[in-house]
Formats: structure tokens, sequence, C-alpha cells
């Protein structure tokens, strides 16, 4: 049976066409109303959070903060404050900050604020300490981020360790693909430098689960679109530079991919007018690479 009655606010050729245009007006000004009700009750923050009109993604930092990590925490506090400072007032300016420390056998809490003041204070509190055997709690730490993160986060991982939960590996790419999050990897000590001879006491590092780890953590970045970036403790500080700089809401990746160790392989992606600044991140030990353009000619000097 058809309705009757009503004005129908979508087209002129409606029985009660002729009011369609005061009707379409009237409903604009009650959503008008109703929305303006909300932010007056909610307050502005709130308000933008709900609407997803925060131009900045959340910023997540997953601290590994056992003993040998002193030196990181020291560059992440020392970053910190320049990250935060150089977004505020931009379009790249966090919706909210996050926090997750681990260690062994702890994870998190998790610490979440809008004010980054606040969570100046909370980096700032970081303090390094125990840890015992080397593998740690990284992956559940990530968890505990990508769970309680807002979709669409920029999550930076820091440690010097393999992770002791891996089993979490196929949780957290679910989650990834979930929540839309993008997930960097800073490694200091490439996992292995870490443990010491076992003359003296402490516990050594297999280098094949030294490369498994490595390799689980780059997968784990592949399938977010994110980076993993192994460096010395001394290169930290401008490791992350060079990462928060490609994290910019203005840029779009052209290509992103893992290469197979031990064999030559090439890559494409096209360049077009619409290309006003293109930026080229190789990471890896022992990096050989060569760019080429169309006419097979190494552009730029960038052959090496």
């Amino acid at each position: 049976m058809d309705p009757k009655g009503g004005i129908n606010k979508d087209t002129l050729k409606s029985s009660h066409g002729n009011l369609h245009q005061q009707a379409a007006n009237m409903a604009i000004a009650a959503t008008s109303e109703l929305l303006e009700d909300v932010r007056g009750a909610a307050g502005d923050t709130k308000f933008l959070e709900m609407m997803g009109l925060f131009k900045g993604k959340p910023l997540c930092f997953v601290v590994d903060t056992t003993g040998s990590m002193a030196d990181d925490i020291a560059a992440v506090k020392a970053v910190t404050a320049s990250i935060i400072d150089s977004k505020l007032g931009t379009q790249d300016e966090p919706s909210v900050y996050i926090l997750v420390p681990f260690s062994d056998p702890d994870f998190g809490p998790l610490k979440r604020t809008t004010d980054p003041e606040v969570f100046k204070t909370y980096i700032n509190s970081l303090s390094a300490s125990g840890g015992g055997d080397i593998p740690e709690m990284l992956l559940s730490g990530l968890q505990l981020a990508l769970t309680g993160a807002p979709s669409n986060s920029e999550i930076f991982v820091f440690t010097d360790a393999p992770a002791k939960d891996k089993n979490l590996k196929n949780t957290l790419i679910a989650l990834i693909e979930q929540t839309k999050s993008v997930v960097n990897f800073m490694i200091t000590n490439v996992l292995g430098i870490r443990h010491q001879s076992p003359a003296d006491g402490s516990q050594q590092q297999n280098p094949l689960m030294v490369r498994l780890d490595g390799q689980m953590y780059r997968d784990l970045a592949q399938a977010s679109g994110g980076q993993t970036v192994e460096v010395s403790k001394s290169q930290l500080l401008e490791a992350i530079d060079i990462l928060t700089e490609s994290t910019s809401s203005s840029l779009v990746t052209l290509l992103q991919a893992t290469r197979n160790h031990g064999k030559d392989e090439h890559f494409t992606f096209s360049v077009d007018e619409s290309v006003r600044n293109l930026t080229i991140y190789i990471t890896g030990s022992y990096v050989d690479f060569t760019l080429i353009n169309p006419s097979g000619l190494c552009p730029f000097n960038l052959c090496n």
C-alpha cells in the first residue's frame, strides 16, 4: 500500500513538488540546530572527534622500557616535543596521543590524552629497568595499542629485543586490517647486539631467531603500510625525524615493497606531473640500488 500525505523533500515531481524547497530548507535547518545542540553539550573537541573531523591521525608510541633501552627512551623523550610542536596548528596535528609501555612480563597501562603537554609528561615519566631474559612482551603491548587507539592511528614501536609472544602475530595482522592503523618499528641494536657472551652469565640470542624476529616485525609493518627501520642507538634521533616526515597527510605512497634477500629484484612505480617532491626511503643493511627512468638512464646521480 502506497503511503499517503507528507511532503517529499527529494524531488520536484512529487505530488507536493511545489513545497519541495520549503521542506528541504526546514530539514536542513532542523539538522543544523540538532548538531549545534550536540556541539554545545559535548564541547568542540569531543564533537569534532565524534564527527571524524580531526585532521591529523592519532599518534601512539609503544615503548620497550627494559634496562637496555635507556638510550632509546632518552631519544624518544628528546624527539617527542619536536614532533608534537611541529604538528600543532597544522593539518597533521594528532587528534589524540597514546602511550603504551611494555617489558616482561608486564605491558601497559595505556595512557591517552588530547593534551600535547600532558602527553609530554607521560613520555618524560618513562624509565628503563629490569628485563631479565632477552625476549619481551612486545606484541602484547602492540595489541593493547591497536585495540585501545582509534582507527587510522599512526603507531611507532621502539625496541631492541625480539618478541616473547610471537603467537599473537596473526591476531595483530587481523587488527591492523580492521583498524587501518599504520605500524612503524624502530629497532635498535638490530636485535642481536644486545646479548653478551655466556661466560659472564648473560644469555645469548640465537642468530636464526634474530633473523626471524626481524622478519616478523617487517611483515607486520608491511601489512599496515608502515616501515621497519633498523639503526644503531646513536642514529635513532635522525631515523625518527625521517620517519615522521614520511607520515605527513599530504604525502602519497607510490610504492612500498619488501625484497627477498640474496637476489636482484626490480620494482616499478609511476611518477607524473602531479608529483611535486619525490622521496625514496630504502631501509636495510648493505643496501645496493640503482634508480633508472623509463629511458634507462640514471637521473640525479642516484646510481649506487
